[in-house]
């Protein structure tokens, strides 16, 4: 434990980020007991009242997630918490974002029907499924909405409950959790209600499904991923104990940090029909069927991630000597696969810091994801050219649409004109500002492992960067491995190294300013 941050004696390396970046030492090792207080929540109160009526009553109920880690992990933990409270009358439906749109679509409500459900928990969806809720209203099927992504300002669905830390009169001070993290503080409200203790199993998943929908890392949802780390060793889970066998040690925060961004990109799979998925039933099945789902979502894990590269040299190409104040790309050609598109306008969006759209043509609608940095809100964008969209929602930074063909040239001359009259003056990629001047002798065992106390990181919370002054090639790759990041650094040049730390031995450069040769 450090002490003090005194001036008079020399500072660690951990102690100089700390100072740089405006943190204290209370802040980054705040528990889990400061978090708020989830009857903060609007209607959180009155959702829970639903939920224990339902269990009490023996109602069969119906878990509606969605088909990304965030709506995975979601549907996991509140199924779970059924179970071990010993309900049983639940089930689950997942759709696929390939087959249908997001949100409540008629394939769910004909399941609702056909096993007459008398009520249906959305979690990470349900905010824009104005439709969808009426139509199970229709036929006898109450609707309790959980989801985070922000809130059309003009009308909510006519649900019976709705919990969503954006809802203008709640109460909740932190409004950037993920689907998983509304859940979860459903679940815990529920816990206090029925005596049930939440084990650290519910934090540990609602990490995973915070760190994959990139929620920031601060406050609320940084006190959850460090309570997964902290408590490790006391999760009891089927599929972690599966898992380790195959996966390795997990001896420090960088090894349960780096298994939490692996599961991230297994559950990122295994989308099927009918409300199945591969990957909750992998989480779920306690028997032999858990090795054989592992095997097909590795495969299908290790496809994706060949697809995606693939994906990135395409647009690498597609963008050589790009310039503008937004990117906006019909797939016409079919190259990026349909649900890849988010992870194409993430890296456009994070290559050229402008507000990126990503769209194709998919089962007779335009369907597009949206990404953008700081300074630039894709909702409201998106909500100022409404009259030309079929449906739309999502977060500032990432969000997404669908329109019919025929309004495709009127909704772009409507977002044109939006960034003419609400983009910043120019968007550039800001300079990034190392968190300190380092030795190469600094980035040593010690110093790799008191930096654990940063993690995890995400937006909020990058991961440090290290200015390295008047070194060479040379000199970094007789220390460690160098990942060049595609720059161009000479051999024979000297100069000042922007580098991020990756793991003990790997140094990834960020920039390089020449000051001299060595020739």
């Amino acid at each position: 434990m450090i002490e003090n941050l005194s001036e008079e004696k020399p500072r660690s390396l951990l102690e100089r980020i700390i100072q740089k970046r405006g943190l204290s030492l209370e802040s980054l090792e705040t528990g889990i007991e400061a978090l708020p207080d989830e009857a903060l929540l609007a209607n959180i109160e009155k959702g829970a009242t639903r939920i224990k009526k339902a269990m009490y009553d023996n109602e069969p109920l119906v878990i509606f997630g969605h088909d990304d880690p965030d709506g995975i992990t979601s549907t996991y933990i509140l199924y779970q918490f059924f179970n071990a409270c010993g309900f049983q009358n639940h089930k689950y439906f997942i759709p696929n974002r390939n087959v249908e749109p997001y949100g409540i679509q008629d394939s769910l409500v004909d399941f609702v029907k056909k096993g007459n459900y008398h009520l249906v928990i959305t979690v990470d969806n349900g905010i824009a499924s104005f439709e969808g809720v009426e139509k199970l209203n229709e036929i006898g099927c109450e609707t309790l909405i959980t989801d985070h992504h922000l809130i059309q300002s003009d009308k909510l669905p006519n649900a019976n409950t709705i919990i969503n830390p954006h809802l203008p009169y709640s109460k909740y001070p932190y409004k950037m959790l993920a689907g998983v993290g509304v859940v979860l503080m459903l679940i815990r409200f529920l816990g206090r209600e029925l005596e049930y203790d939440i084990t650290p199993d519910y934090y540990f998943w609602t990490a995973v499904g915070s760190i994959a929908d990139r929620v920031p890392m601060t406050e609320v949802n940084r006190i959850i991923v460090r309570y997964a780390f902290q408590h490790w060793k006391e999760i009891n889970n089927d599929t972690i104990e599966f898992l380790l066998p195959y996966y390795g040690p997990t001896e420090t925060y960088t090894d349960i940090y780096a298994l939490i961004q692996y599961l991230v990109r297994l559950l990122s799979n295994g989308r099927e029909e009918n409300g199945e998925n591969a990957a909750l039933r992998f989480l779920i099945k306690t028997n032999g069927e858990k090795e054989e789902l592992f095997y097909q979502l590795e495969s299908l894990k290790n496809q994706s991630e060949t697809e995606l590269a693939k994906v990135y040299n395409f647009l690498d190409t597609l963008t050589t000597g790009f310039e503008g104040n937004a990117f906006i790309y019909l797939d016409d050609e079919g190259i990026i696969p349909y649900h890849l598109l988010g992870a194409a306008a993430s890296y456009i969006a994070g290559k050229f810091a402008v507000p990126t759209l990503i769209m194709k043509l998919h089962k007779s609608e335009i369907v597009c994801e949206g990404r953008c940095a700081e300074g630039f809100n894709l909702v409201e964008a998106f909500t100022a050219c409404k009259e030309h969209l079929k449906q739309y929602g999502g977060h500032a930074k990432a969000a997404g649409f669908s329109l019919t063909p025929e309004k495709y040239d009127s909704f772009l001359e409507c977002f044109h004109q939006y960034l003419d009259e609400n983009s910043p003056e120019s968007f550039t990629n800001p300079k990034i500002e190392p968190d300190a001047v380092v030795s190469l002798e600094e980035f040593n065992e010690e110093n790799w492992f008191s930096l654990e106390l940063l993690l995890p990181y995400g937006e909020g919370n990058p991961e440090p960067c290290f200015l390295i002054k008047d070194t060479t090639l040379m000199d970094l790759q007789s220390k460690f491995q160098v990942d060049i990041n595609g720059f161009n650094f000479p051999e024979d040049a000297k100069g000042d190294v922007l580098v991020s730390w990756t793991s003990p031995q790997v140094l990834k450069l960020l920039s390089f300013t020449e000051t001299s040769s060595i020739a």
